[in-house]
């Protein structure tokens, strides 16, 4: 009795478990980091935004800046991670001489339309 009685515990906290990761992708969710090895590119649509596709198929991110990054759709950024993560707290580079440096607002999880939206804008 016991037994079972702990394997209904393991399995509810794996259930709540498997529940709160897929809350984290919902639509308009917000994150405060993103694993780098799960980007599949992340083109800059604007000096304010970065679109972020994910490697698993229709999973989209948008980054909103927190100001200007001027030079940013024309040169790219950069950035450097010790923990393999895009996080809020990362400072983006652009990627010219004398580049800014840029900081994240949000990283906020978005569907398909929106990331095709935000594609035809650049």
């Amino acid at each position: 009795m016991k037994t079972a009685f702990s394997g209904l515990i393991i399995a509810a906290g794996l259930a709540l478990t498997a529940a709160s990761a897929q809350a984290a992708s919902m639509v308009g969710e917000t994150q405060q980091c993103i694993n780098l090895r799960d980007i599949e590119s992340s083109p800059a649509i604007d000096e304010h935004t970065i679109l972020i596709k994910m490697k698993s198929a229709n999973s989209f991110k948008r980054i909103d800046l927190v100001n200007t990054c001027t030079g940013l759709t024309f040169s790219g950024f950069g950035q450097t991670s010790h923990d393999d993560k895009l996080c809020r707290s990362t400072p983006l580079r652009v990627l010219q001489m004398g580049g800014q440096t840029c900081m994240i607002d949000k990283i906020v999880t978005i569907d398909s339309a929106e990331a095709s939206a935000l594609e035809a804008k650049r």
